[in-house]
């Protein structure tokens, strides 16, 4: 970037040179000493400086985490430091305490249905084992007497049908036995007619009898015991169902119990979570900063919202209320020209002042460097110019530093040693070529071509042209009035116009012939000049 003005500064003299005849070397005084300047050897620095901003590498945010809308009802002062975890502001809370006691009055209605739904649970269990156990009994006596029924009394029922009939039988024969042979005996006129009748009666009703049990037997097989057995099939089905019944039933009814109690313990944990939210809500009404920093109002990237933030102001949920810049770590944006970016990596070394802390001096290392240039912030500036953004963070800075003061960068780019160097005001440019203007003592000045090397704010790197203990003239002597036109070499903008041509740095500004090379030449090139 240096090479780029001190080429421009060497064009424009080039220019003058056609208005300003070229002096003959006899027509030329000798210089000064403090216009000369003795060509050295020695290590040169190779560094660049840039002004910028500093600010805090994190900025947290103080957000109102509510829900809705709330209104302020104290705030710290802004620009005040506090410490982390300190209250910085408060919101009316009323809502929300209303919602916490709400959500608590009911749990304890929630935990009340629940020990009552929990106490069910026991009682039909109790209830479920009672209705098995009388359930199973009734089964087990409704098998025992169709085993009673089916095995004991209808045999003996039957046997007793049976040994009636036979005594019936047996009657009937006697009775006919006795009417044959009454009818002989009276045929004979042994009897009287009035026994035969009464033999022939006592026939009658025998044979009655006889028909009655066997009809009593016929009726047993063939209705009694079936019909019987069946009732006591059937009850004991139905018992075998009541059984299966009660055991479905009671399983039904705890399963709804358990439900119950399920949907309570569901409903308990929900309002818990719900007592936490509205308890974090009430929590939430009171803010605390995030970090240790200096207090600012609102989010600097939403400006237009900070007028609201004021007692009595109402805030939303999610919104910006403060902003805590983080001020343990600090660094200074910069702004490198394009002509300069290429030099830079991430992790060089920078040295770090300011204005506000004379003295003090802070080591500094490149941790970001834009891929892409960004937009002038210049209005009406020009377009061509591209800067890309630098961010230098601080390492340890040891004192407390504020954001937004003005910041200057020295970045060191590389050391090149054992080299011959002079003044950035000794080198001129003519036609694209480069040249210095030595001076023998007792001579004339003679006008030298070099080639240029790495430069920086000073000082101008000679990889030939030139050797170690010549003298160099601090101005063009080409110039009518070197005094006159003596300016700054990398073309800086003086009192609102550019500087004049010819591309010297006034001669007070350089080192002067009798000054001693540092053993490290050191200076900036200037980013953007």
């Amino acid at each position: 970037m240096k090479k780029t003005w001190i080429l421009l500064g060497l064009a424009a003299v080039a220019g003058l040179a056609f208005v300003v005849p070229w002096s003959r070397p006899e027509q030329v005084a000798q210089a000064a000493s403090s216009d000369l300047y003795t060509v050295r050897r020695a290590d040169l620095e190779v560094t660049i400086t840039e002004s910028g901003t500093m600010v805090a590498k994190e900025s947290q945010k103080v957000a109102a985490k509510i829900k809705g809308e709330s209104k302020i009802l104290s705030l710290t002062e802004e620009g005040k430091e506090v410490a982390e975890g300190e209250v910085v502001c408060k919101l009316d809370g009323t809502q929300a305490q209303s919602a916490v006691e709400q959500v608590k009055l009911d749990i304890l209605q929630t935990e009340a249905d629940l020990k009552t739904a929990r106490t069910e649970i026991e009682i039909q269990e109790v209830e479920n084992a009672a209705n098995l156990t009388k359930a199973s009994v009734a089964l087990d006596r409704a098998k025992k007497e169709i085993e009673k029924y089916r095995d004991g009394e209808a045999p003996q029922e039957r046997r007793k049908l049976e040994v009636t009939l036979k005594d019936m039988e047996t009657e009937f024969n006697r009775a006919r036995k006795n009417l044959e042979d009454s009818t002989k005996l009276l045929e004979q006129n042994y009897i009287k007619k009035s026994e035969l009748e009464d033999h022939q009666i006592a026939f009658e009703r025998a044979t009655v009898q006889k028909d009655s049990a066997e009809v009593a037997l016929r009726m047993f097989d063939k209705y009694t015991f079936p019909m019987t057995l069946r009732d006591f099939e059937t009850k004991l089905a139905d018992a075998e169902r009541e059984v299966s019944t009660a055991q479905k039933r009671g399983e039904s009814q705890l399963g709804q119990k358990s439900v119950r109690v399920q949907q309570l313990e569901k409903r308990l944990r929900m309002q818990t979570d719900q007592l936490k939210e509205r308890q974090e809500d009430l929590d939430n009404m009171v803010l605390k900063a995030p970090c240790p920093g200096i207090l600012v109002y609102g989010n600097p990237h939403e400006p237009w919202y900070r007028d609201r933030i004021k007692v009595g102001g109402s805030v939303y949920g999610g919104q910006t209320v403060m902003t805590v810049p983080d001020l343990r770590m600090m660094q200074v944006k910069l702004k490198i020209h394009e002509a300069d970016i290429s030099k830079l990596k991430l992790g060089q070394k920078g040295l770090v002042t300011t204005d506000s802390y004379p003295g003090v001096r802070l080591d500094g290392e490149v941790t970001k460097i834009a891929t892409v240039a960004s937009q002038g912030e210049d209005w009406g500036g020009s377009s061509e110019v591209k800067k890309f953004d630098v961010e230098v963070t601080i390492k340890e800075p040891g004192i407390q530093l504020r954001p937004g003061i003005s910041a200057k960068v020295e970045i060191r780019i590389e050391k090149r040693p054992k080299t011959l160097f002079v003044p950035l005001q000794a080198v001129f440019t003519e036609e694209g070529e480069h040249f210095c203007h030595t001076q023998l003592p007792g001579k004339p000045y003679e006008r030298r071509k070099v080639d240029l090397g790495s430069s920086n704010d000073n000082w101008m790197e000679i990889v030939a042209g030139l050797t170690e203990g010549e003298n160099v003239l601090l101005y063009n002597p080409t110039l009518a009035n070197p005094g006159a036109r003596k300016t700054k070499a990398d073309g800086v903008v003086e009192d609102g116009k550019e500087a004049s041509a010819g591309g010297a740095v006034e001669a007070s500004s350089a080192p002067s012939a009798a000054a001693a090379v540092p053993a490290a030449a050191s200076g900036t090139t200037k980013s953007g000049s």
